[in-house]
């Protein structure tokens, strides 16, 4: 039986949009997608997180050509006129006619007589209005910021606003278009067993296009990542991570023999990193609160033959109790909203609240303030999140600073010149509106 794309498609926003389902494990979890060739997949996929990043605006967009609530139009109708619409708005290479002429196909398939004519009358008349996003009438930006942007580029409007008072106008639309893009792939290469001039010549001898990272010395860009999963005897040599997170283990900065600890480690791309760099020689403690997620910790430490890394299942504000251990290293990097990288998950502005920070931000006080006393004197404490948001960032270290006054700040800014951060900086912000990459927050303190 041949598998649709766009019904693949569908099926996948429906189950998101409808049932709350995660968008990444929906589409790696779905087993019709694996039967897709590679240009129908990333057809799907598109369509998939294309409709869900943008549900807002195609809602809106369908609101004034739907009389009446769409909470109140069949779900299968639904959400054939928003994979429809954003065929419509945003896929340029697909034509008005097979995106309208396709949905009212699934539609026939899927609801009663009268749906495909709806269906197909809604989309025809979009079509013949507007012929991309950027014919649409936004709210004024001057008059109306917040509507503009979170209707222009889709996101929620208390998010949006929240930025405006933060990052200003200039880099709110910076933020959030590129959390619209489709995120690099990137790479750390496993430094254990290969050099990245190494990886790259056999990238080369394969077909694989690449290109350089620009912030890590480890990091290569894959452009064609689908190809490279393939090459299974290549997996050993590398380990999928964002370049901003590489950041995170040099700020760290462990030497081979010493003990350390990740606090929230799953799933483990940075535990594998800390490893590297100390040549796998010592002892890294990698603790998280979720067995199935440590079992990722495991099974990346077996896939790059590292073997300094023991687990602990335990959450993070309980490993006092469970270890009389104290680090030379502690890393915490901290369950946050993760509004620096939400190019990377296409459902997850949908799913966060403004509320959401202020819990984070309670739960990453916690934390740090149970671990710090595994912290030897001498010893570092780098606390890190994907976050923009500054109650879960630099108040969180101010916070800690105030309370516990054996620790200090240690600079570090200087480690990454062509990041433009003062060499007296011990906290700092990697932000897409700044430096066009992941956001990352990353602090770094010591014990006296």
């Amino acid at each position: 039986m041949t598998v649709n794309a766009r019904q693949v498609a569908l099926e996948m926003v429906s189950s998101i949009l409808d049932k709350g389902a995660y968008a990444n494990l929906e589409a790696y979890g779905d087993p019709k997608l694996s039967r897709l060739s590679d240009v129908d997949k990333r057809f799907a996929l598109e369509i998939t997180y294309g409709t869900t990043k943008h549900w807002n605006t195609i809602d809106w967009v369908l609101g004034q050509f739907v009389s009446r609530p769409l909470e109140k139009v069949d779900p299968p109708v639904r959400n054939v006129l928003r994979t429809g619409v954003y065929q419509l708005l945003y896929m340029d290479r697909v034509p008005a006619s097979a995106a309208c002429d396709e949905s009212v196909k699934i539609i026939k398939k899927l609801s009663h007589k009268g749906a495909s004519g709806f269906v197909n009358g809604v989309l025809r008349s979009i079509s013949r209005k507007y012929d991309s996003i950027q014919d649409i009438p936004f709210p004024d930006i001057e008059q109306k910021p917040a509507d503009y942007i979170s209707l222009r580029y889709s996101y929620p409007r208390w998010m949006v606003q929240r930025w405006l008072d933060n990052f200003g106008l200039e880099g709110t639309i910076a933020i959030c278009r590129y959390g619209n893009e489709p995120p690099r792939l990137s790479v750390r290469v496993n430094t254990l067993k290969t050099t990245v001039e190494g990886f790259t010549s056999l990238l080369d001898w394969r077909g694989i296009s690449w290109s350089p990272g620009e912030i890590c010395p480890e990091s290569v860009v894959i452009n064609d990542y689908a190809k490279l999963e393939k090459e299974r005897d290549l997996h050993p040599l590398y380990l999928t991570q964002g370049e901003s997170s590489m950041l995170v283990s040099h700020v760290l900065e462990p030497a081979a023999g010493q003990k350390i600890l990740d606090a929230c480690s799953a799933p483990g791309s940075k535990t594998t990193h800390i490893a590297q760099l100390m040549g796998d020689e010592g002892k890294i403690t990698a603790a998280d609160i979720h067995e199935h997620r440590l079992n990722l910790v495991k099974n990346n430490c077996a896939r790059l033959g590292i073997r300094s890394v023991e687990t602990l299942l335990c959450d993070a504000r309980e490993i006092s109790e469970k270890t009389a251990e104290k680090y030379d290293c502690v890393l915490v990097d901290a369950p946050c909203t993760g509004t620096g990288v939400l190019n990377r998950r296409a459902d997850a502005r949908w799913r966060r609240k403004p509320e959401d920070i202020s819990s984070m931000s309670f739960l990453q006080k916690e934390i740090l303030e149970r671990v710090l006393p595994l912290v030897k004197p001498g010893g570092r404490l780098v606390y890190s999140t994907c976050s923009l948001e500054p109650e879960e960032n630099e108040e969180v270290v101010d916070f800690i600073l105030r309370k516990h006054p054996d620790f200090s700040g240690e600079p570090f800014g200087g480690c990454f010149p062509s990041l433009g951060f003062s060499k007296d900086a011990y906290a700092v912000q990697v932000a897409p509106h700044t430096h066009e990459t992941d956001g990352f927050f990353i602090s770094r303190l010591v014990r006296h």
